[in-house]
């Protein structure tokens, strides 16, 4: 039995369905409200264990691990707005320290966590960060997202110490189709689709197909060393790469003014300042979105591609089957574009 946390998500839901592929019983560990589109929509919902509970909660997640061979922890708070502080701590460091525990307790075989590149020293393009580049302090980290997954990934080292066999994933900004929330490049896409994108600014991601980073997990189980960590990425683009790409794919024309970040930065203090005490809803212009956009974050995966196997799949590809995934499920109305 291979378990799943966050099974429903993004990635968590191409790794269920490779599973299944290949034969594997999963049972997937959900909160009970969730959304299960992404598992619904491919029939894989109904060929696997469903099990709900709470990554917050110690019962359900040791419930939920027993008798497993491997266990993928994925499940996150994954947004860089949060109208509830103390649950990003709680999902994504506590939570994990409890998915870590139970594993242990429970003779989990391999456990795989998903942590991310985003707490990661990144790079230029000729100058590419990777696993060896150093880790920043959490001090370092731009905001409560980071620092909550910079604490879980502290954690999942400690574990390994001391005789987890646990193998740590980062995975970059993976894009395609399914990204139901959506995740913060999937928003960027809707908002390019919107035409809301007036100018954009300077810096470097690196991007992956989201079904190549979801095999990069299933490598990491079957081949990934304990206490290892493996960046799943393939692309380093600029933002003005990426727009020329999705010119192309849309037919919309690309914003035509670039703008540094630093001058951005107060206004996204400012607009978190009134989302958090006035508003309640997501801002704008996101100031921990901006603080990561700050720094460069191009990444070097040769590793993961050399002990991995991970995929480097066609990011061109990945965005055209965003935007048609966007479209058809009505994240915006196709009349007004070209």
């Amino acid at each position: 039995m291979i378990v799943v946390t966050g099974a429903n998500g993004f990635i968590g839901s191409r790794v269920v369905r490779q599973l299944l592929r290949q034969g594997e019983r999963v049972r997937c560990f959900v909160r009970r409200d969730t959304n299960l589109i992404n598992l619904e929509e491919n029939g894989a919902r109904y060929e696997v264990e469903m099990v709900c509970g709470d990554v917050r909660d110690y019962g359900s997640v040791r419930n939920a691990v027993k008798d497993a061979r491997a266990v993928y922890h994925m499940a996150a708070y994954a947004h860089l707005w949060y109208p509830d502080v103390k649950a990003v701590y709680d999902i994504n460091w506590k939570g994990s320290k409890n998915v870590f525990q139970a594993c242990l307790e429970e003779g989990v075989e391999k456990v795989v966590y998903t942590s991310t590149a985003a707490i990661m020293k990144g790079g230029t393009k000729k100058d590419p960060g990777n696993e060896d580049s150093g880790n920043p302090g959490l001090r370092d980290m731009p905001g409560h997202y980071t620092r909550s997954k910079f604490l879980a990934f502290r954690e999942a080292l400690n574990y390994s110490r001391n005789g987890l066999p646990v193998t740590i994933v980062s995975p970059t900004t993976p894009v395609g189709d399914g990204d139901f929330k959506p995740t913060p490049p999937g928003k960027m896409i809707i908002d390019y689709l919107k035409r809301k994108l007036p100018a954009y600014i300077g810096t470097v991601l690196n991007y992956i197909d989201v079904d190549d980073a979801a095999a990069g997990h299933i490598s990491a189980e079957k081949t990934g060393r304990t206490g290892e960590r493996y960046i799943l990425g393939a692309h380093n683009l600029t933002l003005e790469e990426l727009f020329a790409m999705l010119e192309k794919i849309t037919g919309i024309p690309a914003p035509g003014i670039k703008l540094p970040v630093a001058p951005l930065l107060p206004l996204g203090f400012i607009c978190g300042k009134i989302s958090e005490n006035i508003t309640h809803t997501e801002p704008p212009v996101p100031w921990e979105g901006l603080r990561l956009a700050a720094k460069p974050f191009a990444f070097d995966s040769s590793k993961a591609v050399r002990e991995l196997g991970l995929p480097q799949g066609d990011i061109e590809t990945a965005l055209r089957k965003a935007v048609d995934w966007f479209r058809s499920k009505g994240y915006v109305k196709t009349g007004g574009e070209r």
